[in-house]
């Protein structure tokens, strides 16, 4: 009597046992279902927004085109371009795009401009340089050597300016990871990140005010799509235009826009604008294409960098993706 109930013991023991394993084989399995079945939706969305952002650029570059060859002297905060905002949606998704005018920034490139040999300092949007820095309390002798920092940068010779860094200092025991100076103009603002005198500053200054583009040597600026949040930068355009002068100007801008400087000095005709430290249009030429795509499950968001140039056509010169 007592082997046989033991041996039911046995058996119960063991058909749990077998219970159990075929459970914790059935969650793995199950796992490695649910995760091969995500990673599969993800690659389909990654794939449709690949496409769908190949799209809507295509789309971005016709519109400007257009845009541009019947009025290419103006371009202002209320053009349909800019405000037409694309809106649609897709097999279990949303995707939004919207055209900005991305040419109301600092250009770092703008310091140097190119000569023959070299690239050398720009003397003009040195002191436009100087004066912005100057509204964000930024020392002089940093300022100093955040200008010489980035022209050694770029430069093509190892000769240091005063307050510059030539490869030395990048390859050298204090610089983490060890490199050498780019040679080249920026791609990208986050690059400064890079050059030690701008890690003494808020980096949203650089963030919220500067840009690389590497197709024009000049500053340039559109008057008719800033924001009173650009008076900083308007002001430091010109060496006889305080701060106030630039967000009366601003606040003044009719919602059609101004056609050309004429205009603007019958607007302002006690203002000093013949003084530039950089160049004033009413147009613009450089533009970014935003476009967010979301679902359920994901979300991807693309910037793509459009420049119209000089022959009438718009091209893509850069993209970043986050999310895929």
């Amino acid at each position: 009597m007592y082997l046989k109930t033991s041996n039911k013991g046995v058996v119960l023991i063991s058909v749990l046992l077998i219970i159990l394993l075929l459970s914790s084989v059935a969650v793995v399995i199950g796992n490695n279902y649910l995760i091969s079945l995500k990673r599969a939706t993800y690659l389909e969305f990654q794939s449709t927004s690949l496409n769908v952002f190949k799209n809507l650029e295509s789309l971005a570059l016709k519109k400007i085109d257009i845009e541009l060859k019947f009025n290419s002297n103006k371009l202002s905060r209320n053009n349909p371009l800019l405000n037409n905002d694309l809106y649609f949606e897709t097999d279990g998704g949303i995707v939004t795009a919207k055209i900005s005018d991305n040419s109301n920034c600092f250009n770092i490139n703008a310091l140097v401009i190119k000569n023959k040999k070299n690239y050398i300092e720009n003397k003009k949007s040195i002191d436009a340089f100087r004066k912005f820095m100057r509204f964000q309390s930024v020392d002089n002798n940093l300022i100093e050597e955040m200008v010489d920092q980035v022209i050694d940068w770029i430069d093509l010779d190892s000769d240091p300016r005063a307050y510059g860094l030539e490869d030395y200092f990048y390859s050298g025991p204090l610089n983490n990871p060890k490199e050498y100076t780019g040679r080249r103009l920026f791609f990208s603002v986050d690059e400064l990140k890079g050059i030690p005198a701008f890690r003494k500053i808020n980096w949203q200054i650089i963030k919220n005010n500067f840009c690389s583009i590497n197709t024009n040597s000049e500053l340039t600026l559109n008057l008719n799509t800033l924001n009173l949040d650009d008076s900083y930068l308007l002001s430091s355009f010109f060496p006889n235009i305080a701060l106030s002068e630039a967000e009366y100007i601003i606040d003044t801008i009719p919602d059609e826009g101004i056609e050309n400087f004429n205009s603007l000095k019958s607007l302002h005709p006690m203002k000093d604008f013949e003084a530039q430290y950089g160049n004033i249009k009413f147009s613009s030429s450089t533009f970014d294409l935003t476009t967010l795509i979301t679902n359920d499950n994901f979300s991807v968001l693309s910037i793509s960098k459009i420049i119209h140039d000089k022959n009438k056509n718009s091209y893509i010169i850069s993209r970043t993706y986050n999310g895929i």
